[in-house]
Parts: structure tokens; sequence; C-alpha cells
């Protein structure tokens, strides 16, 4: 009996946290973000209407929302524990956060593979930071299946994100990069 209550006693807390308590914490169409105001990842400043309704953008960044056109350079990242990684940051539109499903994929977009380890997060508000008109998603880590850089620089990475939230209508996008290492 006493070995059961240990056990339950460990795995009790595992169950009471979705997932998304591993990132740190911070306050549709066939390539460009959906519903981007423009193709490239930009948006400020466009003269382009902004589109209405859910929609999510794919940036990058560690600290902020970095835009990244279609076929851009991305940094690859080495991780504090030897893996490789490109940073996400997205920007979440017209949709409620908590409680949210993020699910966040990588394939080598020559051969469709999968490339990288799949993202699956349950938000909370606590985990995204509410900026002007959307909500901001900083800290992701695409992490690569790889053993070593040369695996991945010059690639195109094909980044897949469904943002799914528990009341209304949800949202998704696909941006593809380019891999690099500079360091």
């Amino acid at each position: 009996m006493r070995s059961l209550l240990f056990v339950s006693l460990l795995v009790l807390p595992l169950a009471a946290c979705p997932g998304d308590d591993d990132a740190p914490p911070v306050g549709r169409d066939g390539g460009a973000d959906a519903g981007s105001p423009s193709a490239d990842g930009g948006g400020e400043g466009d003269d382009a209407a902004t589109p209405s309704g859910p929609r999510v953008e794919i940036g990058t960044g560690i600290t902020s929302f970095v835009p990244v056109a279609d076929g851009e350079d991305v940094e690859l990242v080495m991780g504090p524990q030897g893996g490789w990684h490109i940073d996400v940051t997205l920007r979440l539109y017209e949709m409620d956060p908590m409680d949210m499903r993020l699910n966040i994929d990588g394939y080598d977009a020559d051969t469709g593979e999968m490339l990288a380890l799949p993202i699956e997060r349950i938000l909370t508000t606590r985990r995204v930071r509410e900026e002007d008109d959307h909500w901001l998603r900083l800290g992701e880590q695409l992490v690569l299946g790889i053993a070593s850089p040369a695996e991945a620089v010059g690639k195109d990475v094909r980044i897949v994100v469904r943002a799914m939230p528990v009341e209304g209508e949800g949202a998704s996008a696909e941006k593809t990069v380019h891999v690099i290492d500079e360091e």
C-alpha cells in the first residue's frame, strides 16, 4: 500500500500539468502565414488591409516576434543539451489562448519527411503575452532530429502550426525556411 501511495504522489503532479510548463513563462495557405497582410511575413506598415478572423503568423526570435519571409534564412541553434533547434515565435489573432491546443511540426520541404520532434502544447494565458491586437507566444524550439548541423544546414524546413481554441474557430499556418549555421 505504501508503494502505491508513493507512485500516486509521483504521477499526480505530472497529470496536473498538460505539457506547457516546460516552456519559459512569457507574459493557410501554401507557404505564407494564414491571413498575414503580406507574404513576406511583415505586415507592420503595409498598405494592405488587415485581415479579420482567427489566424496565426509564424516568425522567429527569442524575446520578440521577428518576421521571416518564406524561403528566408533562419539560424540553427545548438541547445543546452547538445541538440539542434530553430526558434519559433507565433502571433495568434482573434482566438482565446486559454486551454488552446497548439501543434507545431517541422518537415523536410523537399521530401515531406518529418524532420523535427512534434510539439503539442496546451496554452494558458500565463504562457502568452497580450500585445495590441494579438497574443504572442515566445520560446518555442522546433527540435530537429539530427546528430550534427551538417544534416540540416542548407535544407528547407516547412513549419506547420495549428492553433485549436477550446471554443470558436481555430487557425493554421505554414512557412518554409532555409536553415543556416553562421556560428
